[in-house]
């Protein structure tokens, strides 16, 4: 947990969490509207989806995706979903506003994004190579130093297929190695900033009681998909993947998080640089790509 920084005895104000509380009060239909939008986008009928998963039925996932759907969406079955559909978890946090996440996008670059989670880091490589030979020499230097700062900090893109989730994710052996990370790594991160189970139970919306159930690696329970925005914007943190660090059956969803961000923030970056009439043609290579690796 030694990225987060050094930040002891921190104070959120009252302020702050009634914030939060107002933002993310329609959290489960926020995140329910973009389940559907990737499913759509990716073509993926709910049989499709229902191979990919043991331990969950089609029915249920229709649910998660229906945004009448009152009960609450667990976060350990988004994360599950965005591994399977190789699209990052924080995207989902956006809901109606999912193309915010691709700022700058139009509605088939984001489409194309979300589609090409699969895509071999060659390919991806050489891609970023042909929008590089088609922007001037200034914007072609200022993305080459976007690169190098983000794969400095980062890591360089990697193939990833080593990454990919099983052919068929067992859901429940999922949620269990995802909850014991979490237990794992909240508390390091409460102890290392002082922080107390009072002030980390109101800032991320739990009772103490549940928030203890948090931190107990013996006792995995499903727990709201909120907590994860909440906790990285209560705590005002770049991103909360290192919550996933602990992770021992599927390390490979943690390092994939990592993985995702680099080729989200190269792909974004080199295509808001091209002009609008070259971003519609290339567009169409990323989708044409993105139907060889379905």
């Amino acid at each position: 947990m030694a990225g987060y920084g050094n930040k002891k005895n921190f104070v959120v104000s009252e302020q702050e969490i009634a914030h939060l509380d107002a933002m993310l009060k329609n959290i489960d239909s926020d995140i329910s509207v973009a389940m559907s939008y990737v499913r759509r986008t990716q073509k993926l009928t709910f049989k499709e989806l229902e191979k990919k998963f043991s331990g969950i039925n089609g029915n249920t996932l229709k649910r998660y995706m229906q945004q009448s759907y009152q009960s609450m969406r667990p976060i350990h079955i988004v994360a599950a979903y965005s591994w399977v559909t190789m699209v990052p978890m924080t995207a989902f946090y956006y809901g109606f506003k999912i193309k915010e996440f691709y700022r700058g996008m139009d509605d088939n670059a984001v489409e194309a994004l979300i589609c090409l989670g699969r895509l071999p880091a060659e390919m991806l490589n050489q891609f970023l190579n042909m929008v590089c030979c088609m922007l001037d020499d200034q914007s072609k230097q200022e993305f080459l130093e976007f690169r190098q700062q983000i794969e400095s900090e980062y890591g360089v893109i990697e193939d990833h297929r080593e990454f990919l989730p099983p052919d068929t994710l067992d859901i429940k052996e999922f949620a269990i190695d995802y909850y014991r990370s979490v237990a794992v790594t909240a508390r390091q991160f409460r102890e290392e900033h002082n922080i107390s189970v009072e002030m980390a139970s109101r800032l991320i919306g739990l009772s103490e009681y549940q928030y203890h159930v948090l931190e107990d690696i013996n006792k995995p329970v499903p727990l709201p998909v909120s907590i994860g925005f909440r906790v990285k914007l209560g705590f005002k943190l770049n991103s909360h993947a290192n919550f996933t660090s602990a992770m021992t059956v599927f390390p490979e969803f943690h390092k994939l998080r990592q993985v995702q961000h680099v080729r989200d923030s190269l792909l974004v970056e080199a295509l808001r640089r091209l002009k609008s009439h070259e971003r519609g043609p290339m567009t169409k290579v990323l989708i044409s790509l993105s139907e060889l690796y379905k």
